[in-house]
């Protein structure tokens, strides 16, 4: 693991798991070439910068994608994309008034990268 390289795990709801595969798949076409969970999750993250983000998206996902799960899922975020992810983790901890959760932050931001056509 290279140096400020984090393993993020996460247990997510099969709903979750089905967003993120379908995203993967979609974000693969349209590159014509495979994307891992970690490019597209990196993807979302990068392009979701200068997009406002509302408790209202996030209450709207939370009522349709149950987060708690037991599909076990590893993201490694690397030094080249952690601004980028840990800018989002802010954003969902403001409008949520919790800690940046992991497990949300994931399918919510590509979630949100998918409602709004950035993948």
């Amino acid at each position: 693991m290279a140096a400020g390289t984090r393993n993020v795990r996460l247990f997510v709801s099969e709903q979750c798991f089905d967003l993120l595969v379908d995203a993967m798949a979609a974000l693969s076409k349209q590159t014509r070439r495979f994307q891992t969970m970690r490019m597209t999750v990196q993807a979302a993250c990068s392009r979701l910068k200068s997009h406002g983000i509302s408790r209202i998206e996030l209450e709207e996902f939370l009522a349709d994608y149950p987060i708690e799960g037991d599909i076990r899922i590893h993201l490694e975020v690397t030094p080249e994309w952690s601004v980028d992810y840990d800018m989002m983790r802010a954003k969902v901890k403001n409008i949520s008034e919790k800690s940046g959760s992991d497990k949300a932050l994931v399918p919510f931001a590509v979630y949100l990268a998918v409602k709004h056509n950035l993948l």
